[in-house]
């Protein structure tokens, strides 16, 4: 980042600074925005920049990363959700998951070794006619096979 870009940086965090009350995550959430639409992502000097002008923890802003599917770091972490409830384990989720497991080489709650991807599970994502489910950040796919997640997941990675 170079000087110019840092300065235009610095001036766009001054905007969300407020010493009496302190900034709120509805705040810090459109400043990371407004930094996106800046850069193109949020890069870290960004982020180190948030952490000391506005007196947050570098938790809370990480946090409010992965909440928010749209927000990209250079560090990015795509989780995928595979749906383990009751329906989708009746059609198959629990070798599916497996074998999703085997395919990209970690386990639930692991993430891969290019640290792209966070494998997680959930009870139920509420598609259940649908089934086998998963979600890929805030994307949501239905009737899944390992031939179509791994053709998602190739996508991701080519970007």
């Amino acid at each position: 980042m170079n000087d110019e870009e840092k300065s235009k940086l610095s001036k766009l965090i001054t905007a969300y600074e407020d010493d009496f009350l302190g900034v709120d995550q509805t705040s810090l959430l459109a400043c990371l925005k407004d930094i996106q639409a800046m850069f193109g992502l949020i890069p870290q000097e960004a982020l180190d920049l948030m952490v000391t002008q506005l007196k947050t923890s570098p938790a809370i802003l990480k946090g409010l990363i992965l909440r928010s599917p749209s927000l990209r770091t250079e560090t990015k972490i795509h989780t995928i959700t595979l749906c383990n409830g009751e329906r989708c384990s009746n059609r198959g989720a629990e070798a599916f998951i497996r074998s999703v497991e085997k395919a990209l080489g970690t386990s639930v709650g692991s993430t891969t070794k290019d640290g792209l991807f966070e494998l997680k599970t959930q009870r139920c994502l509420h598609r259940c006619e649908f089934g086998i489910n998963l979600n890929i950040d805030a994307s949501e796919h239905t009737q899944m096979t390992l031939d179509k997640l791994l053709s998602e997941v190739d996508k991701i990675r080519k970007k």
